[in-house]
């Protein structure tokens, strides 16, 4: 059994760099198809970190440096346990791992700790984790009120529901992709690609989606929510064990994944960072 963080952590990470404008991160993030990243400083020492959530709280910001986070760190030589509890106690799904220099050597998701949580706690229930509250949507909502209803409650996945309350389908930001206009100039711009580039195969552009939709002031189309959601994702009940869950999410490299009762009441959502209580 793995006990160390330089076991499962990703060693190397892509990192960025302060001072330097946060364009130039978000063009790092969209390219690499990531979700945040370790920040360091000139002396090659960390500094920080900026994820897609830090991105979407500031959309005025255009400073890395006043995006970043001085978010705490673990050593390599740390117990998986004690990461997962710091992961859980910032409640960010990025945790930065250094050296005795201070220097990133790492970088962990909770992705990371899903094969030791399914080996050592996989006979734990689904609804024994169950904690976060859960806003379904109405399937008819328009599309075009997802950025705002994103923005003001900092939920970026929603259950949607009929007008019986039934589960009809999953909703995250990413499912805005399809509906944009990437070739608009303000879109290439802000996402630091060239007009001669193929915007559709810059795939990262998802994971900051919302962000160049808040800062260009683009404007979705009305059509309901069902129409672009997610119709058949993979669910779990309030039952199954946790091994089933973490098996899904690490065959697919799903970060969540709806709760359903009878197959149709939605019970809530499992995240995997939420996960990370089974180590409390």
């Amino acid at each position: 059994m793995k006990e160390k963080v330089s076991e499962i952590m990703t060693p190397e990470p892509i990192t960025g760099t302060v001072p330097s404008p946060l364009n130039e991160i978000v063009k790092i993030l969209i390219k690499n198809n990531l979700t945040g990243l370790p920040m360091k400083d000139v002396k090659n020492h960390y500094a920080g970190i900026i994820s897609r959530r830090d991105i979407f709280a500031n959309p005025v910001e255009t400073q890395a440096a006043l995006v970043m986070r001085n978010a705490k760190t673990v050593k390599e030589d740390e117990s998986i346990k004690s990461a997962a509890l710091e992961m859980l106690n910032q409640h960010r799904r990025h945790l930065t791992v250094v050296n005795e220099n201070n220097e990133i050597t790492g970088i962990l998701t909770p992705q990371n700790f899903l094969q030791v949580v399914k080996e050592k706690y996989g006979n734990i229930k689904v609804k024994d984790i169950l904690k976060v509250i859960t806003i379904p949507i109405w399937g008819k909502t328009p599309v075009s009120m997802i950025p705002t209803l994103m923005r003001l409650s900092g939920v970026y996945t929603y259950p949607v529901v009929n007008s019986n309350g039934e589960f009809l389908g999953l909703l995250t930001d990413r499912d805005l992709f399809d509906k944009i206009d990437l070739k608009s100039t303000t879109v290439l711009s802000e996402a630091g690609m060239g007009e001669d580039e193929d915007p559709w195969s810059w795939g990262g552009i998802r994971n900051v989606i919302t962000y160049v939709i808040e800062k260009n002031n683009i404007h979705l189309p009305d059509i309901p929510v069902e129409k672009i959601m997610v119709k058949k994702p993979v669910t779990v009940s309030p039952n199954d064990r946790l091994e089933t869950a973490v098996k899904n999410m690490l065959t697919k490299n799903y970060n969540q994944l709806p709760v359903l009762e009878d197959d149709k009441i939605v019970v809530g959502m499992l995240y995997d960072i939420e996960i990370m209580r089974v180590f409390l």
